[in-house]
This record gives structure tokens, C-alpha cells and sequence, in this order.
């Protein structure tokens, strides 16, 4: 049976997490050698993983599509996509809340105090839609046949999820992330990227 074209260029290195947990993947084939930058800050990270988003999702919606793939290529890419959004992208969302709004939050100007607010709203959106997508993921994983019947939903919860991102990762990657390198002194980055690096050894 036909595959779903080819596959997507090299992707930027996974979370921790998600590389203890999963191998390569058909759908949007995903390298698990490349090696993160020799010096890496806190926007670095944030931006690595909105590409990991970018790619994710992009995947979800390929998926939703996929009903002449193979059953393995199914089932793997579901497995994969599920696994990114319950393990990894929880991990970003805390780096945005608990490690990022509080600090930009104490010094932000009108413009930057609306764009976390934003974020922070964007962020629940974002979860609602995921709250409907995760059990048709986990559904096709445990059976790939299942994709016949659950594709258009889900076809129609990632063009809504794929829209929601590119404003959210827009808005992020314009007003908020700026703003860190800028308005945040040193040491407070580097404490930051402790931090979240920590949130990934845990």
C-alpha cells in the first residue's frame, strides 16, 4: 500500500524525554542523532521545541489523512504523536508558565503583560484541544483500522490545532521570546535554563 510521500527534512533534536521513549517513525520520518547547538540559552530551548511542534503537528494532520498508509506506519505515527503531546509538549507549557511568565511577567510593559495573558489563554486552548485528540490517537495506536472511522474528526481537531499553533508560536517567537534576551539579565537566563533542563531530567 502507498506510503505518504516523502519524508520530512531532519527535524531538531528531541526532548530527553521523548528520546528515552520512542524510536523513529514513518509518517514524518524523525532522526534521533542530531545533537543540540554546543551553546544553547533559554530561547534556544523554547525555539527548538516550537520546531518539534511545528513537526508534531504536522504529522497529526498527515495522519488524519492517512487511511491508505500501512497499518505499522499508522500505528507508529499515532504512537509517536501521542507520546510528544502528553510527555513533551507538557514540558514546554511548563517552561512558558512556571518558568517564563513569573520572571517576564515582574518587568513586562503593556505590550508584553497582553502577549502573556494571550499566551496563557492560548495555553488552554491549546489543552482543550488536545483533551479531544488524545483518545482518537491512543485509539488508532492500539488499532489502525480504527482510522477509518475516526479521520474526519480528527482531521477537523488538527486544522484547528495547526491554526491555534501558528498564531500561538507567532506570537511567542515576535513579542515573548525577544523579550528574554532583552529585558532579562544574564544570570536570570542562565537560571532559567537550569530550570527547565532540570524539568526534563526529573
Amino acid at each position: 500500500m502507498p506510503k505518504l510521500g516523502p519524508p520530512a527534512p531532519r527535524p531538531p533534536p528531541l526532548d530527553p524525554v521523548f528520546l528515552r521513549d520512542n524510536r523513529s517513525y514513518m509518517l514524518n520520518q524523525i532522526s534521533l542523532t542530531s545533537s543540540q547547538p554546543k551553546t544553547e540559552d533559554a530561547v534556544d530551548l523554547l525555539t527548538g521545541c516550537h520546531d518539534r511542534i511545528r513537526h508534531f503537528t504536522s504529522a497529526a494532520m498527515k495522519l488524519a489523512h492517512a487511511q491508505g498508509a500501512t497499518a505499522d506506519d499508522i500505528q507508529q505515527t499515532a504512537a509517536g504523536v501521542h507520546r510528544y503531546y502528553t510527555v513533551s509538549l507538557p514540558l514546554h507549557e511548563a517552561d512558558e508558565e512556571d518558568t517564563l511568565r513569573p520572571r517576564l511577567a515582574a518587568i513586562a510593559d503593556e505590550k508584553l503583560t497582553h502577549a502573556l495573558l494571550a499566551m496563557h489563554d492560548q495555553h488552554q486552548a491549546i489543552d482543550d484541544l488536545l483533551e479531544r485528540l488524545l483518545p482518537l490517537l491512543l485509539l488508532v495506536s492500539n488499532n489502525p483500522n480504527a482510522l477509518h472511522a475516526a479521520g474526519a474528526e480528527m482531521c477537523s481537531i488538527t486544522k484547528a490545532l495547526s491554526e491555534l499553533f501558528q498564531a500561538h508560536l507567532q506570537m511567542e517567537e515576535e513579542v515573548i521570546f525577544p523579550a528574554i534576551r532583552t529585558s532579562l539579565p544574564q544570570e536570570v537566563r542562565e537560571e532559567m535554563l537550569r530550570e527547565m533542563r532540570g524539568r526534563r531530567n526529573k
